[in-house]
């Protein structure tokens, strides 16, 4: 097992929050209701997106190793949420492939199950905040 770390600040400029990893940034901000600027994504876009990545990610690499052949392959993915968060998502795959519809449809339910961040989102995860 390996650790991965991210730190994030609040830009005092616009209040946006910025997240670093590894040498990179992302940038999220809140709704105009909530005081944000509304000019990049919210953090509940960002794991949809995160989400959408990884499925995509492992998908094109396994799709070989699968059988499967997978020219294209693009999601939408949508979550109804709340203050708790995601009750529920649906991913709708839009595939490019010879392969059938069937084995498709097998394969991605097999990239569901193995993709880290789908796997973390239906886990129940240990997570404490502890003043510094």
């Amino acid at each position: 097992m390996s650790t991965m770390r991210v730190t994030t600040r609040v830009r005092r400029d616009d209040q946006a929050v910025v997240t670093e990893a590894r040498g990179y940034e992302l940038v999220m901000d809140q709704s105009k209701k909530n005081g944000g600027l509304e000019n990049t994504l919210k953090p509940m876009e960002v794991l949809l997106a995160a989400l959408g990545g990884c499925i995509t990610m492992v998908a094109k690499g396994q799709a070989a190793l699968k059988g499967v052949d997978i020219r294209e392959i693009s999601l939408n993915i949508e979550g109804e949420y709340d203050s708790d968060g995601f009750s529920a998502i649906a991913i709708r795959a839009n595939v490019a492939s010879s392969s059938s519809k069937e084995a498709i449809e097998e394969f991605l339910h097999h990239v569901e199950s193995v993709c880290p961040v789908s796997n973390s989102l239906k886990a129940h995860i240990s997570m404490e905040v502890v003043l510094e």
